[in-house]
C-alpha cells in the first residue's frame, strides 16, 4: 500500500508539473516577444540598425525618415508595431539627428496646364530639397522590411538631400526564433544491467515513443510524453521466459546550453521524474536525466540514464540507459 501511494503522489506530482509549465507558458504569451516570429527579431534588428545608423554620421549629418515599407508576407498588425518601434529608436539618437518626415508619404495634388498631376513620396529633385530645407536636414533615409522563409531583414538607403546621391546602404538580417512547441517522436534503444540470482546481465530493449514540448523562454522548454519498450528476454532464459512490454511516461525540463550556425545546431540538458510500468521491476518510479543535440530544430540525437527509484528485489534494475534518434514536427498547438 505504501508502494502504491508513492507511486500516486508521483503521478500527480507530474501532472502539477506538466499544468504549471503550461499556465506559465499561456501566461507569458501576453509579454514574450520570441513567441511572435516577426517581433522576436524586430527586437533583436533594432539595436544592429541604430548601430547602423549611427555609423551614417561621419557622411551625412542629418536625416528624416522618408518612407518605411514592408514586403507583402508582413501582417498589418506588424507593420504598426514595426512603425512606431523603428520610429521610436532613431529619432531618440543623440550623435545622429534623425527626424521623421511626413510631408514624404502625403499624397500630392498638382494641376499643370489640362491635366491632374496625383504624386507621393519624394517625386523630384526640387521637392527634395525644399523638403529638406523645410526639415533642416542634409538627407533622408528609406527602411525597408521584408521576410524570407521567416527570416526578417531591414535594408537602410541614405542619400543626400541637395542631388539624391546614396551615400550609405546595408542591410542587416535576423534570425527566426526557435519553435514554441512541437512533438517529438523517436527510436531507441534502452540497455538495463538487471540482477537475477545473483546474476547481472546486461539487457535490451527497444523503445518507440513521442512527446510534446513547450517552450517557456528562449532556452528553457517543457516536454512530457511517453513511449512503448518491448523486449523478448533473450538474454534471460533463467529468468522471465515471456516478453516484456511496458511503458515509459516522464516530464521533463530542458535548458539549451549553446546555439551555433543560427540556431540551426543546439546542444542541451535534460532533467524530470518518470515511470516505468513493467510489472517483473514492480513498475519503478525513475529520475531521469541527459543530453540531447538537435540540427536545424528537426533531427534530434538523444541520451538518457533512468536511475530507478524503486525496484522488484527478486529482479532488480537500479538504472538504465537510453541512445535515440528522432525527430521535430513543428508548428504543433499547445
Amino acid at each position: 500500500m505504501a508502494k502504491f501511494m508513492r507511486k500516486l503522489l508521483l503521478v500527480q506530482f507530474i501532472f502539477a508539473l506538466s499544468m504549471a509549465c503550461s499556465a506559465m507558458a499561456e501566461e507569458e504569451d501576453a509579454y514574450v516577444f520570441w513567441k511572435d516570429p516577426q517581433i522576436a527579431q524586430l527586437e533583436e534588428l533594432t539595436s544592429k540598425l541604430v548601430d547602423s545608423v549611427q555609423k551614417m554620421q561621419s557622411k551625412i549629418s542629418s536625416i528624416a525618415i522618408s518612407s518605411i515599407s514592408f514586403g507583402d508576407k508582413l501582417p498589418s498588425s506588424f507593420r504598426k508595431v514595426a512603425t512606431a518601434r523603428l520610429q521610436q529608436s532613431l529619432t531618440s539618437q543623440i550623435k545622429l539627428k534623425v527626424s521623421i518626415c511626413e510631408p514624404c508619404s502625403q499624397i500630392r495634388t498638382d494641376i499643370s496646364g489640362s491635366f491632374l498631376k496625383i504624386s507621393r513620396g519624394i517625386a523630384d529633385d526640387k521637392y527634395r530639397r525644399e523638403i529638406a530645407k523645410e526639415l533642416d536636414v542634409k538627407g533622408f533615409l528609406d527602411i525597408a522590411l521584408f521576410t524570407s522563409e521567416e527570416q526578417l531583414s531591414i535594408s537602410l538607403n541614405a542619400y543626400e538631400a541637395t542631388n539624391g546621391e546614396i551615400v550609405y546602404s546595408k542591410i542587416i538580417t535576423g534570425n527566426p526564433p526557435k519553435s514554441g512547441s512541437y512533438i517529438h517522436a523517436f527510436y531507441g534503444k534502452m540497455t538495463v544491467p538487471i540482477t537475477f540470482s545473483s546474476i547481472t546481465v546486461e539487457h535490451q530493449a527497444m523503445v518507440i515513443g513521442a512527446e510534446q514540448m513547450v517552450r517557456l523562454s528562449d532556452d528553457w522548454s517543457f516536454t512530457g510524453g511517453g513511449a512503448i519498450l518491448s523486449d523478448d528476454n533473450t538474454n534471460l532464459t533463467n529468468a522471465y521466459e515471456k516478453p516484456i512490454t511496458g511503458f515509459l511516461i516522464d516530464g521533463t525540463i530542458s535548458y539549451d546550453i549553446f546555439n551555433f550556425g543560427g540556431d540551426q545546431v543546439a546542444f542541451g540538458l535534460i532533467a524530470g521524474l518518470g515511470m516505468m510500468t513493467v510489472t517483473p521491476f514492480n513498475n519503478p518510479a525513475y529520475f531521469k536525466t541527459g543530453i540531447t543535440f538537435s540540427v536545424a530544430e528537426q533531427l534530434t540525437l538523444d541520451y538518457h540514464y533512468l536511475a530507478m527509484l524503486t525496484t522488484n528485489e527478486d529482479a532488480t534494475a537500479p538504472s538504465a540507459s537510453i541512445f535515440s534518434i528522432g525527430w521535430k514536427f513543428k508548428g504543433i498547438p499547445w
